[in-house]
């Protein structure tokens, strides 16, 4: 059952002035921000192409029968079944795992959490009222926020997680002659699913251990559950061969690589992903960047929003105006950051974003002259 607790507060016109007028500093200091963050993913992105470009032309292909010296320092391909002998233990609730080389605990404890909604409209004048609406709910979380931080702790305590999510790797996992250390086999997937008995204190329901009452949970009560990587699954790894073992193999231009994957991965194929994830981040952060300076410029022209609200439907006009021209704005501006950061690696590509940012800027120019055009002198 969710609790529910509503709360109206009203803000006059001269407070939010000031709270606007903030923008004007704080607009460009995120306007400044989002530049540095587009201009450092675009070096980025060279970066991982370039790298990805040089690993794909000095790769190794090796067995894994037998880790030869000639290699050491190569970006190598290995694949092979990775074994393990040892089992692997969960101190924290009492379990082991044979013939496994990995093994990950999920970890959820049933706890509060908070959620906000607002609504906010003009007052006649310049104020502003906020009407906020906190809801409590119980659920199995992975991550439990902090009860004290809550608008309304009273009520909603959650205690401190004495199990958390984690993983272990076998102590002496190989693949083939080579040896499979704890940070090589964090990057490989654990997708099968692990059964174990209840130790003293859990319950085992439905393929998960539980610290308390499954069908009646109550704040604190914890519910684990087990995937695993089997002795002897095969893996491909792409990374630098390095006293037996693996580590991150760093191209000519500092670019780093150290891939594991299920199955018998052609190295191609690893790269072509890499490349894949790369492009994905790179997107990413261009999109956060956009939208970081569409914030500033939204911050900076914030004051005429708020003057403009003094007639609360001449506010919304104001404010969809800002938010309009922040985003004109932003949108040469972040083409005209990214060529600049790819004119330098990539000059065709940087060029021709170069030339659609000024484009932009000029139509932008023209624009705003058709609209305004300049007084006629008398003759």
């Amino acid at each position: 059952m969710s609790d529910q607790y509503t709360e109206v507060t009203t803000q006059g016109f001269f407070s939010r002035l000031g709270s606007s007028l903030a923008g004007l500093l704080l607009g460009p200091l995120l306007i400044i921000g989002a530049i540095w963050l587009l201009a450092w993913n675009e070096g980025r992105a060279v970066q991982a192409l370039s790298g990805l470009g040089d690993a794909s032309k000095s790769l190794v292909e090796a067995s894994a029968n037998a880790v030869s010296p000639a290699n050491e320092g190569k970006l190598v391909h290995v694949v092979g079944p990775a074994t393990a002998a040892t089992p692997i233990e969960d101190p924290d609730v009492g379990v082991k795992f044979k013939d496994q080389v990995a093994v990950g605990r999920t970890a959820q404890m049933y706890a509060w959490e908070e959620k906000q909604r607002q609504t906010t409209h003009d007052n006649l004048g310049g104020g502003r009222t906020t009407t906020t609406t906190y809801t409590y709910d119980q659920a199995w979380l992975a991550s439990p926020p902090d009860s004290s931080k809550f608008k309304h702790p009273d009520g909603h305590q959650n205690p401190d997680m004495a199990v958390t999510s984690t993983r272990w790797s076998a102590s002496d996992a190989k693949l083939g002659g080579y040896t499979l250390d704890p940070d090589v086999l964090k990057l490989a997937d654990v997708t099968s699913p692990l059964q174990a008995d209840a130790p003293k204190h859990w319950q085992a329901v439905g393929g998960a251990l539980y610290k308390g009452d499954p069908d009646a949970p109550k704040a604190g009560d914890l519910k684990v559950s087990y995937l695993g990587l089997a002795s002897g699954s095969t893996l491909s790894v792409l990374a630098d061969q390095s006293h037996g073992g693996f580590a991150p193999f760093q191209t000519k231009n500092g670019y780093q690589i150290e891939m594991v994957k299920d199955g018998n991965q052609p190295a191609p194929l690893m790269l072509a992903a890499k490349r894949g994830s790369e492009s994905t981040m790179t997107w990413l952060l261009r999109v956060i960047g956009f939208v970081a300076m569409v914030s500033g410029f939204s911050m900076f022209l914030g004051p005429i929003s708020t003057f403009a609200a003094v007639i609360p439907f001449l506010g919304s006009i104001a404010r969809g105006a800002a938010m309009f021209a922040a985003v004109v704005i932003s949108v040469p501006i972040t083409l005209v950051v990214v060529a600049l950061a790819w004119i330098a690696f990539r000059p065709l590509i940087g060029i021709a974003l170069l030339v659609v940012g000024a484009g932009l800027f000029f139509g932008l120019h023209r624009l705003h002259q058709m609209r305004h055009p300049a007084p006629v002198a008398a003759a």
